[in-house]
């Protein structure tokens, strides 16, 4: 008969996964929670670019400002 102790290690937990290291150390970086607090923080740095220069230009001009913002923001 198995002892106590071998039946307990065998059993499956229903533990969450651990989130990915690049996500951990995004978060860490950042000082944020999630990579979703993050999201939401260089979207509104890169809305903030757009309008300093009017939402003049083109698609481009959109996806430069939400990279700048990644940079602004991962760099706090």
């Amino acid at each position: 008969m198995p002892s106590k102790n071998s039946e307990t290690s065998t059993k499956k937990t229903d533990a969450k996964p651990p989130k990915s290291k690049k996500n951990i150390l995004a978060s860490k970086a950042n000082g944020t929670k999630n990579s979703g607090d993050r999201h939401k923080m260089i979207a509104t740095a890169a809305y903030f670019r757009a309008e300093k220069r009017d939402f003049k230009g083109n698609g481009t001009d959109a996806v430069q400002d939400w990279l700048e913002a990644e940079v602004e923001i991962d760099h706090k």
